[in-house]
């Protein structure tokens, strides 16, 4: 009995025989309590008796969706300490406010676009509104309404993400529903299209002429600087310091995966051509302290917002050169910053290098990633395939 002469009412949870206590925010005397447990409660017993259902109803709904169970789990979710699975776009919010934390800004960007379609499909859903034919449903609608494959794949694809945290957190158990991969929702691959050039046409992209200091004669010299640095990422040059470079070699680990692989993170080395070099000497900063940022792109005082905003519009500005390098020489396709990453790939493999080691080149933590970069075989080759099968005709 407490000082007002009531009893806390408490939810009993028994757990491998071993029984816990957790208070429901309800003092009743004893005689209160049994007229609002009855099976027909009197009028002025009926909202407690709903307050002490309500304590069971959302109990039971705990233990049906925490997957493994431990009493810490069930008190933080009975108090609410963590997120049940009736608000997705509330999951949605705390998985992008931890990708800011990380400063995984582009990423959280990405998630944010995901969050805005699902929202606009439909304004209020729960994560046991995610079933294959909801997701069927809007595949459907954003496919009418102008939105491609390689879009809903990647919306797609982050909301498997936010569900499979939640499964993580026991808000929702991994069972026969649920609604990605064989027999329920496929996601949608983007579409392989070859972004790789031939050695000649890199060779052209080389000796094109420009004019020296320019934005183009930057653009065609950042792009052969990637090229040659086995197809290294226009981001991951941004973020290049003076220590990455160890005499002739470049090493450094990619943006993309600093976040994600933390305990097994893999250092990309390349050797560094007199090209290459004279690239670097030509646009590096003048700032040669170590961890200063070896190009002028984004500085060390920017946020990581800013960064995001500088890199993009370094890449635009090498994309907008570049499509004209590419007209000027004939290109049916503008050679963006894609093709230099590809081109790499591709004509490493021509030159008969082994997958794992155009694998450790590009910096990919599965063969199956490297693949799809070389899946994509140039005209000639399909051609020269043609002519093997028909030389008896």
């Amino acid at each position: 009995m407490k000082k007002n002469g009531k009893y806390p009412v408490k939810l009993r949870i028994v757990h491998l025989r071993v029984p816990k206590d957790f208070p429901i925010g309800l003092d009743l005397t004893e005689e209160e309590y049994l007229n609002a447990i009855a099976e027909k409660p009197k009028k002025q017993f009926v909202t407690t008796a709903i307050k002490i259902n309500a304590a069971k109803a959302k109990a039971d709904s705990i233990l049906n969706t925490i997957g493994t169970f431990t009493f810490q789990k069930f008190e933080d979710a009975f108090y609410g300490r963590i997120k049940d699975a009736s608000d997705l776009f509330s999951l949605f919010d705390d998985y992008i406010s931890e990708l800011k934390k990380e400063k995984r800004i582009k990423t959280a960007i990405s998630y944010q676009c995901a969050r805005n379609s699902f929202n606009k499909f439909k304004n209020k859903l729960s994560l046991f509104d995610v079933t294959s034919s909801f997701l069927k449903s809007y595949h459907n609608h954003c496919l009418t309404n102008g939105l491609s494959e390689t879009s809903i794949g990647i919306y797609v694809r982050c909301l498997r993400s936010v569900y499979n945290c939640a499964i993580s957190q026991g808000i929702i158990k991994k069972d026969e529903h649920y609604p990605f991969g064989k027999r329920q929702y496929i996601i949608p691959a983007g579409r392989n299209i070859k972004k790789a050039l031939s050695l000649s046409d890199v060779k052209a992209i080389h000796n094109y002429q420009s004019v020296p200091g320019s934005q183009e004669d930057k653009a065609r010299d950042f792009w052969m600087l990637s090229y040659l640095c086995n197809g290294i990422n226009f981001k991951d040059i941004a973020f290049l310091k003076n220590n990455n470079i160890d005499g002739d070699m470049l090493r450094f680990i990619r943006a993309k995966t600093k976040n994600t692989t933390r305990g097994n993170q893999t250092v990309i080395s390349c050797h560094l051509s007199s090209t290459a070099k004279k690239i670097i000497g030509k646009w590096r900063s003048r700032d040669i302290s170590p961890d200063a940022f070896l190009f002028q792109i984004i500085s060390n005082e920017d946020s990581s917002l800013d960064q995001v905003r500088k890199i993009a519009q370094f890449i635009q500005t090498t994309n907008k050169y570049m499509k004209k390098i590419s007209a000027s020489l004939g290109f049916e396709r503008c050679a963006t910053t894609y093709y230099s990453r590809h081109s790499a790939a591709t004509i490493l493999k021509k030159s008969g290098a082994p997958l794992a080691q155009i694998q450790e080149a590009l910096g990919h933590q599965n063969a199956s990633t490297t693949q799809k970069y070389l899946d994509s075989f140039d005209d000639e080759s399909k051609q020269s395939l043609s002519l093997s099968l028909s030389k008896f005709l």
